[in-house]
């Protein structure tokens, strides 16, 4: 199976930060989610459960310790969410067979979306204690 930056338009941010140890998509905190007639395409915005071993020199000058992606689902061809609680912790998975799949399920989140494609719009980080 392929890790999943494999199967999204643009890995390099990822790569960049992480190099050669990618992270997983287990155990991410789901921050937001925001759906857009526009394409459609869904924004879901999370905490990575890894930290880089050898983050940006600003992230550790500045503290930084969780990692937080923007990913874009775009031209969305459906979307169900039927749990999503105030702990949104799960594993997401991204896969792609023809089209791109994207789930998760956990006690506190269950999701699934089909789209064309899935583009990082943003990778930053921040101290769990400012947050």
């Amino acid at each position: 199976m392929l890790h999943w930056t494999e199967v999204i338009t643009n890995p390099e941010p990822v790569v960049a930060v992480y190099g050669d140890e990618l992270p997983t998509l287990e155990d991410v905190r789901i921050a937001e989610i925001c759906l857009s007639p526009d394409g459609p395409t869904l924004r879901m915005r999370f905490d990575l459960s890894t930290f880089p071993a050898n983050p940006p020199a600003k992230w550790r000058r500045d503290g930084m310790d969780v990692v937080q992606l923007e990913v874009s689902f775009g031209k969305l061809h459906e979307f169900t969410i039927d749990r999503f609680s105030t702990n949104p912790i799960c594993d997401l998975k991204v896969r792609k067979s023809g089209l791109l799949q994207f789930s998760a399920e956990s006690e506190s989140v269950r999701l699934l979306g089909v789209a064309d494609e899935a583009t990082i719009l943003r990778i930053s980080a921040y101290a769990m204690g400012s947050y």
